[in-house]
């Protein structure tokens, strides 16, 4: 029997040889799992009838068990009997392999028209959750049973157990003798004892290893020729999520082309297919520094693949649905890369310290100190690059709230009946504190970024322009909705349902404005900060800039009132009476009112005192 010590025990040696380096990418390929099933979780929760969704639950569960099997003869010094169960799971792998290729191909047709493809993203709801593992194991099995079995076809797995330095034992799950007698070699000496498992690549392994990059290479185009037509539909929430979607496959199809470099990379090393003599126990063969590290990159790009599409798709097909979604998103993103980076720095710079000054913890002292020091800036950056790829998004809800917000901010202070109402609102909309403060605090610091003067009509109108010509048709306010959407399709040039810098800049009577203006100007309306102008973001707008035109009119009436009764200097208390009662006809505070009352008084220049 192989014993290897406590896997405490076993995981401390390991730590600082490719052994540990082994074993940490297998571990990473496990909780990716765990969080993919989490994924998949959430997109069910979110609308468990809809046949969508249901779908892109079983993509990421098919995606997640990849990630469970993808390395597992990794994960462990594995006795020999763990054989049994570690060969079922490299065939639970390529099956799901298969079954991803086929989700990749019908992917789009949930996004399609045509009454076929309509059909087969129907058959998803209930019955293609079921028939399809079922129709792909047995895909498997069966061709298999032609190629010679599974451990011909799949490929064989070895297994090694070193003790101590000098010759070991050796067996493979096919029972069929090791080509070379195991030799322990002093690099691995302060690991032992250990078990190593290691696998063959057999010929069904490598067509499967390719198809689910064809599959995504597929779904990205037939996404990219429905785009038009999705477009025209002028559905904004279906163009993001067309977007996303397809955005995940380009990530996907990127990392799965890495995958098979990889793969080329290490055949031209050993000079073809590995096979049951590429093992580090061979004495017969030089095992480089690259063959160490590539064998586990290659699967731990798979498992990157399947991160990248399960945060993009989960955002895509859940953003509007369940609140907070998007920043839960970006944040795990963040701290996925965060971790991963630091972790992938650690043990390079480990081996590196070790091989020149035979000293591996001083790499990972300064990697430490490192990413300590240097955390703030570096998770920044991450978040800046997380937000483009998973831009900020409400549910209609949250927009309802926003907007609600944005108008008691009007004059940058919430009073008690102000927060009491916007507290109904939040309990009405189903939005709990804590989501209520992190969209308060998102509004305060995009207002921050704009500047300080946020009032669109009062900034701009000082430019010469009228802000409600650039919201509405009519230019005056109110505006409807209908108004609004016409001044969008208007700017919106090529019809693809956004407002890119160029078509907004073009616009009549934004082309007044300064250049700097201009982009000022965008940059207010595009509240996602990802480069271009979705519908929502310019409702949103115009109907602030609205809001601000109209209290500029009352707050205009309400000096007309004031100025009369100033025509003396001296404010009785009748004029006063009848002041607080334009006021209150009005809609507008007292502290607005009194701002509004010293600003004209100044103007006349009465100071305070007077």
């Amino acid at each position: 029997m192989a014993d290897v010590g406590s896997p405490v025990s076993y995981y401390f040696r390991a730590i600082g040889t490719f052994m540990g380096y082994w074993n940490l990418l297998a571990i990473f390929s496990i909780l990716s799992g765990i969080f993919l099933l989490f994924l998949a979780y959430l997109i069910l929760k979110a609308n468990p009838q809809k046949a969508k969704n249901r779908f892109m639950a079983l993509m990421l569960v098919t995606e997640a068990i990849r990630c469970f099997t993808a390395m597992l003869f990794w994960l462990y010094a594995w006795p020999e009997d763990a054989l049994n169960f570690l060969k079922p799971a490299r065939v639970a792998y390529y099956t799901m392999s298969l079954q991803l290729f086929i989700l990749y191909m019908v992917a789009a047709t949930f996004y399609s028209e045509n009454k076929w493809a309509k059909r087969v993203s129907e058959f998803f709801k209930i019955h293609g959750l079921y028939i399809l593992p079922i129709f792909c194991l047995s895909v498997i099995l069966i061709t298999s049973h032609f190629l010679g079995g599974t451990n011909v076809s799949i490929g064989d797995i070895s297994w090694i157990y070193c003790e101590s330095m000098g010759p070991g034992q050796g067996s493979t799950y096919s029972g069929e003798p090791l080509p070379f007698e195991p030799m322990c070699s002093e690099e691995f000496e302060s690991v032992y004892p250990l078990t190593f498992t290691n696998v063959v690549i057999g010929p069904l392994s490598r067509i499967l290893l390719f198809v689910p990059l064809l599959g995504a290479i597929v779904a990205t185009v037939s996404l990219s020729l429905s785009k038009n037509r999705i477009y025209k539909s002028e559905d904004s929430n279906l163009i993001g999520e067309v977007r996303a979607v397809r955005l995940g496959f380009i990530g996907k199809t990127v990392l799965q082309v890495t995958t098979t470099l990889i793969l080329f990379w290490m055949m031209s090393i050993i000079g073809g297919p590995p096979t049951l003599a590429v093992n580090p126990f061979n004495p017969n063969i030089e095992i480089t520094t690259a063959l160490y590290i590539l064998p586990p990159l290659m699967p731990t790009a798979v498992v990157l693949a399947a991160l990248f599409e399960g945060v993009i798709f989960t955002y895509a097909v859940i953003k509007n649905d369940m609140f907070g979604i998007d920043e839960r998103l970006r944040k795990t993103f963040t701290t996925t890369i965060f971790a991963g980076l630091g972790a992938i720095l650690f043990l390079i710079s480990t081996e590196l310290m070790e091989s020149v000054f035979n000293q591996g913890w001083l790499g990972g002292v300064f990697i430490g100190l490192t990413f300590i020091l240097m955390r703030k800036p570096i998770l920044s950056t991450l978040g800046v690059f997380s937000t483009k790829l998973i831009p900020e998004s409400h549910t209609q809800e949250e927009l309802g709230y926003l907007e609600m917000y944005s108008l008691a901010m009007k004059d940058s202070t919430i009073t008690v009946n102000e927060r009491s109402m916007l507290n109904l609102q939040a309990n009405a909309y189903g939005i709990d504190d804590e989501r209520k403060a992190y969209l308060e605090r998102w509004y305060d610091d995009l207002q921050n970024l704009v500047g300080e003067d946020t009032d669109l009509a009062g900034k701009y109108g000082k430019s010469g322009i009228n802000m409600m010509n650039v919201f509405a048709t009519t230019g005056e306010a109110p505006i409807d909705e209908n108004e609004i959407k016409k001044a969008f399709i208007s700017m919106d040039i090529n019809s693809d349902n956004v407002i890119s810098e160029e078509e907004f800049f073009a616009a009549p009577e934004v082309s007044k404005l300064p250049p700097k203006s201009r982009l000022e100007l965008f940059k207010a309306i595009d509240l996602n900060d990802d480069g271009v102008i979705q519908f929502d973001e310019f409702k949103i707008q115009a109907q602030i800039t609205e809001s601000e035109v109209l209290s500029s009119y009352k707050e205009d009436a309400y000096i007309e009132a004031y100025q009369v009764a100033m025509e003396d200097l001296i404010i009785t208390a009748d004029e006063r009476k009848m002041l607080t009662i334009q006021a209150k006809t009005l809609g507008i505070s007292k502290e607005r009112v009194s701002e509004l009352e010293r600003t004209f008084d100044l103007g006349l220049g009465l100071d305070e005192a007077e």
